[in-house]
């Protein structure tokens, strides 16, 4: 059971049960800034499209992903950069070619999460001779 630290048993506490539970779920620090990280770069518009391109079609290279979301090759280099950066992206090369994919699992969570709102039923070209719609397409993960 958690407890109130003794050095900080003379500060004022209403309810010692709740704020040790909020302390303790607040305690793996590196976690949570993880987690910050992961949704501060799902915040930005142009990162969240190359996102979920990403989830959805599988691997793709930078040219594709520029086409696909409509920016320029440059911009979405750099957006990769933060992306890899951050854990939420991974590269493959392929002879001169470099495919990126999503990866880890709370930005794969979150990506199923925005796609049930933004997304919807899409036919899905690359899965078309399975029959499948983006509801059946499993996502990518670590």
């Amino acid at each position: 059971m958690h407890q109130v630290p003794p050095a900080l048993r003379d500060v004022r506490v209403v309810d010692p049960d709740q704020v040790c539970d909020a302390a303790a779920v607040l305690a793996d620090g590196e976690q949570l800034q993880h987690s910050a990280a992961v949704l501060d770069a799902l915040g930005d518009v142009h990162r969240l499209s190359i996102l979920l391109a990403l989830h959805h079609a599988g691997d793709l290279c930078v040219s594709d992903l520029a086409f696909a979301v409509g920016m320029s090759d440059s911009s979405v280099s750099h957006a990769l950069r933060l992306l890899r950066a951050h854990g939420m992206v991974t590269a493959q090369r392929q002879g001169r070619l470099v495919r990126y994919r999503v990866v880890g699992e709370l930005t794969t969570r979150l990506l199923d999460v925005v796609s049930e709102g933004v997304v919807g039923d899409v036919e899905l070209h690359a899965h078309r001779g399975s029959g499948a719609h983006l509801d059946a397409v499993p996502a990518v993960s670590d």
